[in-house]
């Protein structure tokens, strides 16, 4: 498996700590992927001891290099991979928590109950999450872990874990409507959490999910309920600044000139058409009191700080004070991980086609009935 001189030099790079152990990661790594899948126990024993022994002296962007090339294989050798996810560095352990399909559950749990916030939203965002694993997110996550859970169709989450997710959304709108968001939320939750929302969460939920409108109305009544069931308009005309962003080749430059110009419309149509959002939903995000989804797009799309500070103080009049969302919104906007942000937002699409799917099956269902 293992060339006699490749071992020679590697028992002498470890000694001696030479530069060349990140070259002899990388090429132990390509031998082990040649013939991935194939490996007795005996021989991925050979590489978990040889893997780990480099692992231990090469830094962070080797490491980070060595978690996304083992992270969609099959059978890595197994203390290497539990390593790696354990990794105090979020680059390394990331693709290996988020991507890696033989972590078991107890791996999951006790990298929940010892790392911090970063490594329990890539947990969050894993392809199948088990109940028991949805449940110790809950009690420990943040209110972007369990809203990232919660927008997962993949994650199984039990009766009592979204009783949990119920009361700890109470208080957040955007938590609110990713839990009931989802497609397989018990109806007795449902009307727990539509009670707790406000008029205008309420008529969101509406226009993202139409299917909602009958338990919101039999709940709480909205007032000229015949519109209720529409998407509502937004606030401005955009047709004007649609046609001249149409014109343009969108980048984070034209964003942040159309932000220190105060071209709001053709700031929101343009940020919308790079995200693959509605006007609607982009001006609702981006207009009014900022949060987390409003870090998650901005990161999505690679724009920096300076777009973020621009974007906001566009929409300031003059002397009016920066807010505390600001703040929030930065820090969040620091933590997050762009490979992580894209990765939430392609679950909102996912959402997203899987409603409108519905929406016409039901309508193509009705007119053949007719």
């Amino acid at each position: 498996m293992l060339p006699l001189n490749l071992v020679s030099d590697l028992e002498k790079a470890i000694t001696n700590k030479s530069a060349e152990v990140g070259a002899m990661l990388n090429q132990i790594t390509d031998l082990f992927l040649l013939n991935v899948g194939h490996y007795t126990v005996e021989q991925l024993d050979v590489y978990d001891v040889v893997l780990k022994k480099l692992i231990a002296k090469v830094e962070v962007a080797a490491r980070a290099m060595l978690a996304r090339r083992l992270a969609l294989v099959n059978k890595a050798p197994a203390n290497t991979i539990r390593s790696l996810a354990f990794d105090d560095a979020i680059e390394v352990a990331e693709p290996i928590l988020s991507q890696y399909h033989a972590l078991d559950d107890d791996i999951l749990t006790q990298c929940i109950a010892i790392k911090g916030q970063e490594h329990l939203l890539a947990i969050a965002t894993r392809n199948k999450i088990s109940e028991t694993v949805s449940y110790q997110l809950i009690i420990k996550g943040s209110k972007r872990v369990m809203g990232t859970l919660a927008s997962n169709p993949g994650a199984a989450i039990s009766d009592p874990s979204v009783g949990l997710l119920v009361q700890k959304s109470v208080e957040d709108d955007w938590l609110l409507e990713c839990v009931a968001g989802r497609n397989d939320l018990p109806e007795h939750h449902l009307r727990e959490l539509l009670s707790k929302a406000s008029a205008i969460v309420r008529q969101r939920l509406i226009t993202a999910n139409p299917g909602l409108s009958d338990i919101i109305q039999k709940i709480l009544p909205v007032k000229g309920s015949s519109a209720s069931n529409k998407a509502p308009s937004p606030i401005r005309d955009y047709s004007t600044a649609e046609r001249v962003v149409k014109s343009l080749e969108l980048t984070e430059t034209v964003v942040i000139e159309f932000a220190r110009q105060k071209k709001l419309a053709e700031m929101v149509v343009s940020i919308a058409q790079l995200s693959r959002l509605s006007v609607y939903e982009i001006e609702r995000l981006f207009m009014g009191t900022w949060t987390s989804p409003v870090a998650v797009i901005l990161k999505a799309l690679g724009f920096h700080l300076s777009a973020v500070d621009a974007i906001y103080n566009s929409r300031l009049s003059t002397g009016e004070v920066i807010r505390g969302d600001l703040i929030q919104t930065k820090a969040e906007f620091i933590a997050i991980r762009r490979p992580t942000a894209e990765r939430i937002l392609r679950f909102f699409y996912a959402k997203r086609a899987v409603t409108m799917s519905n929406l016409a099956g039901s309508a193509s269902l009705g007119h053949r009935v007719n």
